[in-house]
């Protein structure tokens, strides 16, 4: 399958080039707050949208673009009306020329490339704009990872939920949605990208905090043994030869945000670790993976990826990535993001 077929085969794809046409677009249905509510006013006006007022847009106008379709990421419920919109046969059709001329941009040509190894960056914020800084400004850092107890913690998960669904087989339970190594010491980090100090500041899924962040470099001191994600069968792949069951935890989740149900996956992280320092999400792989029910070849069910950001990479071996001690002030102002 070309790119494009499977940009516009995923929600979040389909999303992004939703939002890249409604930027292009003259009509003023685009321009409402609210954006067009029906789906013959999505199709109408993706449809009388030139793609060649896409080349007038900025690194930063598709960027903004992306973190609109990130911000909108649900897991844990089912789509939400633009998602099912955008999924129509005739508006799929109308986002094929959107999607084919963004992806030919030269704006877009680094969405493809593997982690930055010497542009990482990490960032923290604070939960509300009351809390203060601490006056260190070195992040705490386990020295372990954790991902023997991140198992053991899935495990006690899994457990507690099937002795749930035997006690109340009709309730839809929600849990932990995500298939990132969370909780443990894992950092994740993002790339630089010319006046953004971090991805993550933009691209984040379920984001939270307040105006201000810290974003501090991140050396990686030798050269990594790093899983890249770039479409879905990367995805299948991975949790194939490390697969974790998650039966009953991600039953009613991923039901809700696939429509399907099945004996649902992730990868075994503590194993992944054995064989990989780091894995990473590039961005045509998040516009192509996250929210699909995305079939295994050699374990019988399959798996979703969600809750990764994208270009972000989890390092599963806290000796290969240092974080520096100075980090650089960033605020939220005038609806983007600046360096303090």
């Amino acid at each position: 399958m070309d790119l494009v077929t499977l940009v516009l085969a995923s929600p979040r794809g389909r999303f992004f080039c939703a939002n890249v046409a409604y930027m292009c677009s003259t009509d003023e249905r685009a321009a409402d707050p609210y954006r067009p509510r029906t789906p013959a006013d999505v199709l109408e006006v993706i449809e009388a949208v030139d793609v060649q007022a896409i080349s007038g847009l900025s690194e930063r106008d598709l960027l903004n673009a992306l973190a609109f379709a990130t911000d909108w990421a649900r897991y844990w419920q089912p789509p939400d009306e633009d998602d099912l919109m955008f999924a129509m046969q005739d508006t799929v059709a109308a986002l094929h020329p959107v999607a084919a001329t963004v992806l030919d941009s030269p704006l877009t040509r680094w969405w493809a490339e593997p982690v930055d190894l010497d542009n990482q960056r990490m960032i923290g914020q604070l939960h509300s704009n009351d809390e203060e800084w601490p006056e260190s400004t070195l992040p705490y850092r386990s020295t372990a990872v954790g991902l023997d107890q991140w198992r053991d913690h899935v495990l006690a998960m899994e457990a507690r939920f099937r002795t749930w669904r035997a006690e109340r087989p009709d309730n839809a339970i929600s849990g932990e949605w995500w298939s990132t190594p969370l909780p443990s010491a894992a950092l994740e980090t993002s790339r630089a990208r010319d006046d953004v100090g971090a991805l993550e500041l933009l691209l984040e899924e379920d984001s939270f905090g307040g105006d201000e962040a810290r974003v501090w470099p991140v050396t990686v001191r030798r050269t990594p043994r790093v899983y890249e994600i770039t479409n879905p069968t990367d995805w299948a792949r991975l949790v194939d030869a490390y697969p974790l069951a998650v039966v009953e935890s991600k039953r009613s989740d991923w039901f809700h945000t696939t429509g399907e149900y099945h004996d649902w996956f992730i990868p075994d992280w503590t194993a992944v670790a054995d064989d990989y320092d780091a894995v990473h999400l590039t961005l045509h792989g998040y516009l192509t993976t996250p929210g699909l029910a995305i079939p295994l070849a050699d374990n019988n069910g399959a798996t979703v990826l969600a809750g990764w950001n994208p270009d972000a990479t989890w390092w599963l071996n806290n000796d290969v990535a240092h974080v520096d001690d100075e980090p650089a002030l960033w605020r939220w102002c005038d609806d983007h993001w600046v360096r303090a």
